[in-house]
């Protein structure tokens, strides 16, 4: 199989002579276009922008954590007191039953 692939590849790759007046007519084009600086700073263009957006995603993501905080206290808030009012109530209840159980009896509450 590989020889089949490293034929195509030798045709592909051989040496191929130049058309003719080839490096005369690079030589012009060089001589009458001006060398072109290449810009290695092309990040300068887009930082601040990148910069700008990061900030804004960290703030839009800790905005959004905090909300979510505050709704899991406020759950958390609302379980508690829901607690208390079952734990006031059954407390209650049990109050009046030791308040019950300890009057002493009366002449009317025997016999029934």
């Amino acid at each position: 199989m590989s020889s089949d692939l490293d034929k195509p590849l030798r045709e592909a790759l051989r040496a191929v002579e130049p058309p003719t007046g080839f490096a005369e007519r690079l030589a012009a084009r060089i001589e009458r276009e001006p060398l072109r600086r290449r810009d290695w700073r092309p990040a300068r263009r887009w930082a601040p922008q990148a910069l700008a957006a990061s900030v804004l995603v960290a703030a839009l993501g800790m905005y959004g954590w905090q909300l979510q905080r505050e709704r899991q206290g406020l759950e958390a808030r609302q379980q508690l007191l829901e607690a208390l009012r079952v734990t006031g109530q059954k407390l209650d209840l049990a109050y009046r039953g030791v308040k019950d159980a300890a009057r002493p009896a009366t002449a009317g509450d025997a016999g029934a």
